[in-house]
């Protein structure tokens, strides 16, 4: 069994990196719902009576379950674990599901709004693909002795 060399990471690199994860989970929920918005034209939230800062509160408390989610999947990394947390991955997509539909129940919105809308897939999908690039991102940081990605323009600076 060969031992893999790893390299340090700081608390801020990881930090960084869970924001940054959430900062693109949150992209990929607002263009997926923007796309999924154009084609059916249909609003996340349709019904009447429902506050308008239902939607947008359900989404971050799914954020917060998220960014927790990961900080608890670097920390399993930085353990050793080399493949991904499924189970750490799994709960935190179940749960922004869960959060969405059964707050969006509580908040009055319709079971098409809720349980069965393409949008609370579409939150799950996104959460899974923000998830995966944040998990690889750690790994190639932490197991591989690549230096970080540079522009064209510091490679030039260097061959001088």
């Amino acid at each position: 069994m060969t031992v893999q060399r790893r390299r340090g990471v700081t608390r801020g690199y990881v930090t960084a990196l869970v924001a940054a994860t959430s900062v693109v989970a949150v992209a990929l929920v607002v263009a997926s719902w923007g796309m999924i918005a154009l084609a059916t034209g249909r609003d996340p939230v349709a019904t009447d009576h429902v506050a308008s800062w239902a939607a947008p509160v359900l989404v971050m408390i799914a954020v917060a379950l998220f960014a927790t989610s990961l900080w608890r999947q670097a920390i399993a990394l930085l353990r050793g674990r080399q493949r991904p947390s499924w189970g750490l991955m799994v709960s935190a997509i179940a749960g922004s599901y869960l959060v969405w539909s059964l707050g969006g129940m509580l908040a009055g919105m319709t079971l098409a709004e809720t349980w069965l809308s393409p949008y609370a897939l579409a939150l799950a999908a996104s959460w899974l693909l923000a998830n995966l690039a944040g998990w690889g991102v750690l790994v190639r940081r932490v197991y591989t002795d690549r230096p970080a990605p540079r522009w064209p323009w510091e490679r030039a600076e260097e061959n001088e």
